[in-house]
């Protein structure tokens, strides 16, 4: 189970997390260890000896060492291959990993095997090696997603699992677990799933006009009568809302922050927005400025469906939608645009995090005209244990970028009295740029103006947004540098 929960993070950096991907690795580890469970029966009856046991083991291990060296290579040649969204993760998962999962199912017909001494207690001691077995695999889909990755690099969690294979020989030598210890593993493991559920739930004053699930989201659409506004909601989180009254404009108002990326390139022509929510976003642009064409990437079909049908998003020449994965997008594209913007949650303002990495700025900044920007919408906080994500996203964009910027987006309440929170959760747009310019906020706040003015924009809040510009960079040196090996954004708090 450890190799498994591992091994979902090696494939989302090609292919993300949906459920296809899940899939895809489920499957292909159930089918291995089906095919050790019965080469191990029938090995075991004619060799049953400790080495062979031993040497089943050893194999498996070596192999996890290696995985690390050829992973990135093989997933990217599938890639490659374009064999589509399902059939690409389970072809890369069954070469990663089926040949160890064959070995390491091998392992229990052949332990039952040796362990059993005599046919009257072949049953007590197949329960009881199953049992184990059961409360290994527990503890390592708990001790792995819990406490491995966010602590470790993948490599390093690959080499990891690969060397307690090798020693668990000798390790088993020592002595036996009783069945009681193992209980009492098993009901640890399972008071740490404990969890309080909570269904959705809305006001009187809201009504659910549709609900669906997707392969990614429990998807609602959900009209506020009080509030004249209509959200987009993923599970119990609130993605994106807009106005019910025409011209539908956004009512989260951190859409209108994308504009800030034209005080660094005015003149915008080709626009990447990886991210669908609502189409929001992409209907300003196209709609305020005739010059302008979208690329739009999301990943659910569904929220595309949506997107059209409740939130007002038409066909337009201009407009191009893509249901794609983001990165994978990137990474197959041959247009360079003139801004890229990264708006895309899973839920609850969490990214995904094969989309935070120094490799995916590279790539991004691969796919920039000569002065273009890349603009990131983060959910976090300025200051406390709720800015790692921001500050992590900023170094790692920062080690890529010549230049990297930050305007916190203000809550409506702090528009009106003036008081600013630090630890308060709001939207943090970071823009980065290959120029060297140097720039301060009164010329950021002069170049907002000139843009307002020249009629490129049509934001009430634009210069005031813009007057936001933090003067100073944000402290990095206690947050990680996220990279396809080491990004544990799963563990920030947002």
């Amino acid at each position: 189970m450890g190799l498994e929960i591992t091994g979902s993070r090696i494939l989302a950096a090609h292919f993300g997390s949906s459920i296809y991907v899940w899939g895809a690795i489920i499957a292909v580890f159930l089918t291995a260890l089906s095919g050790g469970y019965y080469v191990g029966g029938v090995v075991a009856d004619r060799k049953p000896t400790f080495t062979l046991l031993n040497a089943l083991l050893l194999f498996a291990g070596c192999w996890l060492l290696v995985i690390p060296l050829y992973a990135h290579w093989l997933s990217t040649f599938v890639v490659s291959r374009d064999l589509g969204e399902r059939f690409g993760p389970l072809i890369t998962t069954f070469l990663l990993f089926g040949g160890p999962s064959v070995l390491m199912g091998m392992v229990s017909p052949y332990a039952v095997r040796l362990a059993a001494q005599t046919l009257d207690t072949v049953g007590n001691v197949a329960g009881k090696l199953y049992a184990l077995s059961t409360v290994g695999s527990i503890f390592g889909t708990l001790v792995t997603a819990f406490w491995l990755i966010p602590a470790l690099g993948v490599k390093t969690l690959l080499q990891v699992l690969g060397i307690c294979l090798i020693l668990l020989p000798p390790i088993v030598l020592l002595g036996k677990l009783r069945l009681g210890a193992s209980g009492g593993v098993l009901i640890g493991a399972l008071l740490l799933l404990l969890n309080s559920y909570a269904p959705n739930q809305t006001r009187s004053n809201r009504k659910v006009v549709y609900e669906t699930d997707s392969p990614y989201h429990q998807i609602l659409v959900i009209d506020d009568e009080q509030q004249n506004a209509r959200f987009l909601q993923f599970n119990n989180f609130i993605e994106s809302a807009i106005s019910l009254a025409p011209p539908h404009d956004t009512r989260v108002g951190y859409t209108d922050s994308f504009h800030l990326a034209r005080i660094f390139k005015p003149q915008l022509k080709r626009i990447l927005i990886v991210g669908g929510g609502g189409g929001v976003g992409a209907r300003k642009f196209i709609q305020d400025d005739e010059n302008v064409s979208v690329d739009l990437v999301e990943i659910d079909p569904k929220v595309v469906e949506v997107s059209f049908k409740y939130f007002y998003l038409q066909e337009n020449p201009r407009l191009k939608i893509y249901v794609e994965d983001g990165r994978s997008f990137i990474r197959r594209v041959r247009n360079t645009y003139d801004l890229i913007v990264l708006d895309a949650f899973t839920i609850g303002g969490q990214i995904p995090f094969h989309l935070t990495t120094q490799e995916f700025m590279r790539e991004i900044k691969n796919a920039l005209t000569p002065g273009g920007v890349l603009l990131a919408n983060i959910s976090g906080t300025m200051t406390g244990r709720r800015s790692q994500v921001v500050r992590s996203e900023y170094k790692t964009m920062a080690s890529v970028f010549q230049a990297c910027y930050a305007f916190p987006r203000l809550h409506e309440s702090e528009r009106k009295d003036g008081v600013t929170d630090p630890e308060r959760r709001r939207s943090i747009i970071l823009v980065a740029t290959d120029t060297a310019d140097l720039w301060t906020k009164e010329s950021v706040v002069k170049a907002a103006g000139d843009v307002q003015l020249a009629g490129l924009v049509r934001i009430p809040t634009f210069v005031e947004d813009a007057g936001q510009f933090l003067t100073r960079p944000f402290e990095t040196d206690d947050v990680p540098l996220l990279t396809d090996d080491y990004a544990p954004v799963d563990t920030f708090l947002f």
